[in-house]
């Protein structure tokens, strides 16, 4: 496991904001991680569906992707504003200027980095579908090549190859205690 730690981050730790592929497990270990920490958990997808009552794919179809970003970064900008608090964010969160600069300015952002191979074999078990057909591990590998210069701008870096959820979110605790 790789952990990169730039000298960007000052002050005190008020949120976390785990980025990442999607299928990396921002989820996953963000619970964990919230539940070690004793801090609230919000997942951006779970939180953006709760509020609009349909699934993401919906509210995309019936609004819009540029709504669906604007209510993202609206959403983000409220809730960043809190404390204590772990956030699961979309994959492509990190695109966008303005929702980097409230992460970053707002808490630690950490990439959950896993090789291509294990984000399709993930993806598979859970039977996640990527649009526009063709094959997944190319497509997961252009997404990476296109967002790793975003991610490489996080606060942390863990590469999570090989490591449980559990042991990641352990690892992530150590990393934070020494900021």
């Amino acid at each position: 496991m790789v952990i990169i730690i730039p000298s960007n981050m000052n002050g005190a730790l008020r949120n976390i904001y785990l980025i990442g592929m999607m299928g990396v497990g921002k989820s996953t270990i963000g619970r964990i991680l919230a539940n070690y920490l004793k801090w609230a958990f919000i997942d951006v997808n779970e939180m953006l569906e709760a509020i609009y009552s349909r699934p993401l794919q919906e509210i995309i179809a019936t609004f819009g992707e540029e709504s669906l970003r604007t209510m993202e970064a609206t959403m983000l900008q409220e809730l960043s504003q809190g404390e204590h608090q772990v956030f699961a964010c979309n994959s492509d969160t990190v695109l966008e200027e303005s929702k980097f600069q409230t992460m970053d300015t707002t808490g630690a952002t950490i990439w959950l980095d896993t090789p291509v191979a294990d984000l399709v074999e993930r993806m598979e078990s859970k039977e996640m579908i990527i649009e526009g057909g063709g094959d997944p591990g190319n497509i997961l590998q252009e997404m990476l090549d296109d967002r790793k210069k975003y991610y490489q701008r996080a606060n942390v870096r863990v590469a999570t190859d090989n490591l449980t959820p559990e042991v990641t979110a352990k690892e992530i605790l150590k990393v934070l205690k020494s900021l």
